[in-house]
């Protein structure tokens, strides 16, 4: 086959269908079935159109493993290696090149610009895994790897707790029916502990920044704070592009980060399973520095293939509802809520305090605006960067529009009497467990009080 039609990414489709039968066999630990999957699945007549050898290898990328050009081993080895993998690797996003010769965008005598790009991000280092060549590669080839088939072994171990944490950015994600609440409960069907909303954690680094904040500017009157909150692409693109502004970015961890420590500070035999719309977070997750607080991470659209394997209808389940967070944790899914945030919490610490908030959104609108920030074009004291348009409601996996994530997000803000983190009672249980006994503590020195889950050390990557 030369050419497929472009309009549709037809290794995307081909993806989540093998996905999908690949949950149904590795959950009943059906392994015999395995090497009929493909046939199975796409049809008697597949390899017309792509070969054994990038179907094979698109199967290892939903497994969770990388592609191979060694074929030695049998689909159910290869699922059983998958099955018993402890932790997940980089490259997060891989290109299946055996595929590319199938695209009618293929020139012999030029490279692919986005094959060519992905390639440059990974030799230098500097991929944020953004996803960026995920959506501009036509064919599908390049892809992020799937990390569910990892973690089935520890959902169906009784003994080790698993515990979902969902970005604030999940709210309506799965049907205007379904419920926080009722998430929870699917989850909990699946076999999690339980599910906590990473805008908790948000709340607590909300106080967190606030402080910082206010003591940054106490010390640079004219100068500028940059929140290092949410993002792993905001924070990949200073240190690669713009290490000399590093003094001015918060040491704090993302509430992801946070979030997935502080559940393992309280219960020591934990997993914990990130759930958003991100890739990045898939790669932020197996950072030398904080790969302790996150073990695996899905995407919302692969929660919502994961929910139709298993024939798990979250809009029929028992409500478990609970408030969490504050309106300005839940905030913090859309763009513009974390300066909301730490505008709000910094007046309250100091009502006289300066704030002039900039808010970029989108890698291109991110690395002009620092630039002009840099290049003293603009007047701002504190900076917030999101990588995707919207912010993490317009991440690459998400299942809603941007308007109608923006929309829930902001409904969701709504329905909590709690204001501010200072008010969040939970903040006040989840700091008192952790050894810290009054919210306001998170403002003094890192060496007296705050504990080691909410900082790192953010260094330049060239």
């Amino acid at each position: 086959m030369d050419s497929i039609n472009l309009n549709v990414k037809i290794l995307e489709e081909y993806k989540m269908k093998l996905f999908n039968e690949l949950i149904r066999l590795a959950w009943k630990n059906n392994l015999d079935q395995v090497d009929t999957i493909p046939k199975k699945v796409l049809g008697e007549n597949i390899h017309e159109e792509f070969d054994e050898v990038t179907i094979i290898n698109l199967i290892r990328v939903i497994m969770g493993l990388n592609p191979t050009d060694e074929f030695d081993a049998t689909l159910k080895d290869t699922l059983y290696e998958a099955m018993h993998l402890d932790e997940m690797n980089q490259p997060i996003i891989s290109i299946i090149s055996q595929a590319c010769k199938y695209c009618n965008k293929s020139n012999k005598e030029e490279e692919c610009f986005v094959k060519e790009k992905h390639i440059n991000c990974n030799e230098k280092n500097i991929c944020s895994s953004c996803g960026d060549c995920v959506s501009n590669c036509n064919l599908g080839a390049i892809s992020d790897k799937i990390q569910f088939i990892p973690m089935i072994r520890l959902l169906k171990d009784e003994k080790c707790p698993v515990y979902a944490i969902v970005a604030p950015s999940f709210v309506g994600q799965f049907g205007k029916d379904v419920t926080p609440g009722k998430i929870r409960a699917a989850l909990k069907k699946m076999g999690f502990e339980d599910m906590i909303e990473v805008a908790l954690a948000a709340d607590m680094l909300t106080v967190k920044e606030a402080f910082e904040y206010c003591e940054h500017m106490k010390q640079n009157e004219d100068g500028y704070f940059i929140t290092s909150c949410c993002c792993p692409v905001w924070i990949s693109l200073i240190q690669n592009n713009f290490p000399e502004i590093l003094k001015n970015v918060s040491p704090s961890v993302s509430p992801m980060i946070a979030c997935g420590r502080a559940v393992k500070i309280l219960d020591s035999n934990a997993k914990v399973v990130f759930i958003g719309p991100c890739i990045a977070k898939k790669k932020e997750a197996t950072l030398y520095e904080i790969k302790d607080a996150v073990d695996f991470v899905l995407t919302f659209k692969e929660l919502e293939e994961i929910f139709k394997a298993l024939d798990i209808d979250p809009s029929k389940q028992k409500e478990e509802d609970r408030v969490e967070a504050s309106i300005l944790g839940r905030v913090y899914a859309r763009s513009g809520g974390v300066s909301e945030a730490i505008k709000i919490s910094s007046q309250r610490i100091n009502k006289n305090i300066k704030f002039k908030s900039t808010v970029f959104q989108g890698a291109k609108e991110c690395k002009e605006g620092l630039e002009r920030v840099i290049n003293k074009e603009l007047e701002t004291t504190f900076i917030e960067g999101m990588g995707c348009i919207g912010g993490c409601v317009g991440g690459p996996r998400r299942i809603l529009s941007v308007e109608n994530g923006t929309r829930y997000v902001e409904e969701y803000c709504k329905e909590t009497q709690i204001e501010t983190p200072f008010e969040n009672l939970n903040v006040v249980q989840f700091l008192t467990m952790m050894g810290i006994k009054r919210v306001e503590l998170l403002g003094e020195s890192e060496e007296k009080q705050v504990l080691k889950i909410f900082s790192r050390n953010i260094t330049s990557n060239n």
